[in-house]
């Protein structure tokens, strides 16, 4: 499946996808004049998405080297493997991750990154705890230089920011070329406990619940998930939540007598400052009226109805 690229997921599976369909992973830090933005394509749930090779994942930060720009993005490099690592080969790097685990095909082999991040710190936090893991020990944090020369006292607060939508871009960052070990795919683990499945049930048995819900001014939130569905998902707070395009958005929400919120709504939303303690999803953007997408960091954009983002009705 196609995904044109977004950032960032609670500690389970943030961003996977669970079916083939049109998708996207978009980067929007919020200190950034312009988004950050990657293509991804993704062949089933089994298997992990595979960023464009016109990705820029940055040059390595060895040793005690700190970040060389202020508005820097990072990756994790987990490995340099002869295949792509699988979903269920990746569970045991999600316990340790806030965020995601993708593949890079670069000639016969295949990079293992994590990622992305917007704050130094927390990479490195996230890095000590991937290398406590017996095929990771080698991994090291890559930066993506934005922004002007980093001062040692600069320490940028840990947001969260959402992963998913459609833009283009031709922009690429240059890499340095750097000597990697090979090392073959870890062998698969055991599964404790499924964290994506494929959900292929009978469409009359289609059902929505309400996950999370508020009144807000006299305005009422909800955001619904369908029980039974074939609709795409991803996980955050160890539960499903559904990711739609602009169609299936805005009939969901006709389907419970509500519809998508408009940009002052949201507004409204984000200044109540409930989502984060509430535990609503916040690691991919939500639809608005107008084929808009909704970014937790405040932002609007007018996107391609075909991009899966989260959904949000109100009334």
């Amino acid at each position: 499946m196609d995904i044109k690229l977004l950032p960032a997921s609670a500690k389970p599976l943030s961003t996977l996808l669970c079916s083939v369909a049109l998708g996207f992973i978009f980067f929007s830090p919020t200190s950034y004049g312009e988004q950050f933005l990657c293509d991804a394509t993704q062949s089933s749930a089994q298997e992990l998405p595979l960023l464009d090779k016109s990705c820029p994942i940055g040059n390595g930060l060895w040793g005690k080297q700190q970040p060389k720009g202020s508005e820097s993005t990072f990756w994790i490099q987990c490995g340099v493997l002869s295949k792509p690592l699988s979903v269920d080969e990746a569970k045991v790097i999600y316990q340790k991750i806030s965020t995601d685990v993708w593949g890079k095909i670069e000639g016969r082999n295949a990079r293992c990154l994590i990622g992305p991040y917007n704050d130094f710190a927390q990479a490195t936090k996230e890095l000590k705890a991937v290398k406590t893991l017996k095929p990771y020990q080698q991994a090291f944090i890559r930066e993506v230089v934005k922004g002007a020369a980093a001062t040692p006292k600069a320490a940028k607060p840990i947001v969260t920011q959402p992963t998913v939508i459609k833009a283009n871009t031709d922009k690429k960052v240059a890499e340095k070329k750097q000597s990697t070990t090979v090392i073959p795919a870890p062998k698969p683990i055991a599964k404790p406990k499924p964290a994506v499945a494929a959900i292929v049930p009978k469409p009359a048995d289609t059902q929505v619940t309400i996950r999370r819900e508020a009144v807000i001014n006299g305005t009422q939130y909800k955001v619904p998930y369908m029980i039974f569905s074939e609709e795409q998902f991803y996980m955050e707070y160890e539960m499903p939540w559904n990711r739609l395009n602009f169609e299936g958005a805005a009939k969901l929400c006709q389907q419970i007598g509500m519809q998508l919120p408009n940009a002052e709504q949201w507004q409204t939303l984000l200044e109540a400052k409930l989502m984060v303690g509430e535990q609503w999803p916040i690691h991919l953007p939500y639809w608005g009226a107008e084929r808009t997408g909704l970014f937790t960091n405040g932002k609007t954009n007018h996107i391609k109805g075909s991009s899966l983002l989260n959904v949000m009705c109100v009334n």
